[in-house]
């Protein structure tokens, strides 16, 4: 702003003596009634250099995520798949991809429910077969049942094939996160059986690889494989997902986001 330093101060008498032949213009507006206008002063050069040397920042402009949309589908019956959903979506956002959290329909009834010590389920909306359509992408949370997916996620998916016969879900990608008892309890096996199921769908499967380096750590017993993020609850399910677990979620979902957005041309 030297501009400014070097301009030189305007003298007092000019803003209070106006020219001898315009006093006689200033008399006559006094005795109106109405108040005189006050004349804009003329822009000079060094004035227009100021004004021009004033950045203008425009404010933010809202705008919706053009990103893909991607449904995370769980099952959960002691809640850790549905603590990794937070972690997840997270991850997703993160991405710029616009994201639904939804629950396959639960197969057992209360009763059972109830003598197993499950805790209420979630108030997530239950996802239906033809919403699978809106979607562009899906993330699927998974707790092992003897290395492979449970019986809620079977008889859903057993459900598509009008899908599979209309070829509906071509194309669309599919990722999975899971929840085991111990290290050896499906944490890859799981994303294994899953690839025959959306293979008749012809649905592409993106998984996490390596692309956090804390799937390599050894300082703790963690999930999470190259095929996905995981959790391990432990044998008696007391174990809740641990904050390294919880970061590879959100990388996942961030990595998984990216890829889908390329693979539906809204990257």
């Amino acid at each position: 702003m030297g501009g400014i330093c070097s301009r030189p101060a305007a003298d007092p008498a000019d803003a209070t003596n106006p020219p001898p032949e315009r006093q006689p213009a200033v008399q006559a507006a006094s005795s109106s009634s109405t108040q005189p206008t006050a004349t804009p002063a003329a822009t000079t050069p060094a004035a227009a250099n100021e004004a021009e040397a004033i950045p203008v920042t425009p404010g933010p402009t809202a705008r919706a995520s053009t990103g893909p949309k991607v449904a995370v589908i769980y099952y959960s019956t002691y809640g850790h798949i549905r603590t990794m959903v937070h972690s997840i979506k997270e991850g997703l956002e993160a991405s710029g991809a616009q994201v639904d959290v939804l629950q396959f329909p639960e197969t057992l009834s209360a009763e059972i429910l109830g003598k197993m010590g499950a805790p209420p389920k979630a108030d997530d909306p239950v996802v239906t077969v033809p919403m699978l359509t809106e979607y562009d992408a899906f993330m699927f949370g998974i707790p092992a049942r003897y290395g492979m997916f449970p019986a809620q996620f079977k008889q859903f998916w057993d459900g598509t094939g009008s899908h599979w016969q209309s070829g509906a879900l071509v194309g669309k990608p599919w990722g999975v996160f899971v929840s085991t008892g111990t290290q050896n309890g499906g944490q890859e096996t799981i994303g294994l059986t899953l690839v025959p199921q959306m293979a008749h769908h012809g649905m592409p499967f993106i998984p996490l690889g390596y692309r956090d380096p804390k799937v390599f750590s050894n300082d703790e017993p963690h999930g999470a494989s190259p095929y996905g993020a995981g959790t391990l609850a432990g044998p008696d399910g007391s174990r809740q997902p641990s904050e390294l677990e919880k970061g590879v979620a959100f990388t996942h979902g961030k990595s998984f986001g990216e890829i889908a957005a390329r693979l539906a041309g809204k990257a």
